[in-house]
C-alpha cells in the first residue's frame, strides 16, 4: 500500500494543513496484542491482516513514517493521524480511523497532549 496512514500538521486556528506525512505498508500483520488476544497474523506465515485489540508496531528508525517540519515556525497544532484513508483495508468499523492531538512545538520540541480519536471518517459504500 502506497499509504496506510496519513499524517496531517494542521494551524490550530484555522486548520489549514501546514506538513503532511503518510505510512507505507507491503504487509499487516499482528505483532502484539492486548493480553488474552491471540495473534493470527503474520507475514512470515504469509498471512496479513490484523485482529480486533492487536497492533502492526513499527519502530521511530524505519522510513517514511514522520513529517518533515523543517519549515514549520513553532507554534500550536493539530496532528491528524488517518488510518486506512483509502479504505483498501475491510473493516467491521471505520469510525475509530481518525486520531487528533494538539501539538505545541517550540522550534526545538514538538509535545503532543490531548489526542482523542474522532468519529469522522466513513466508508463511501456504508452508511
Amino acid at each position: 500500500m502506497d499509504a496506510f496512514s496519513d499524517y496531517d500538521l494542521l494551524e490550530e486556528s484555522s486548520g489549514r494543513k501546514v506538513a503532511e506525512g503518510h505510512k507505507a505498508s507491503f504487509c499487516l500483520e499482528d505483532t502484539a496484542c492486548d493480553p488474552g488476544t491471540r495473534r493470527r497474523y503474520a507475514c512470515t506465515s504469509h498471512t496479513q491482516g490484523l485482529s480486533p485489540g492487536c497492533y502492526d508496531i513499527y519502530h521511530a528508525n524505519i522510513d517514511c513514517q514522520w513529517i518533515d517540519i523543517t519549515d514549520v515556525p513553532p507554534g500550536s497544532y493539530i496532528l491528524q493521524v488517518t488510518v486506512n484513508p483509502s479504505f483498501q483495508v475491510q473493516e467491521a468499523d471505520y469510525s475509530n480511523n481518525v486520531v487528533r492531538c494538539q501539538i505545541t512545538y517550540t522550534g526545538a520540541f514538538v509535545q503532543t497532549h490531548n489526542c482523542r480519536i474522532t468519529r469522522n471518517l466513513k466508508h463511501p459504500d456504508k452508511p
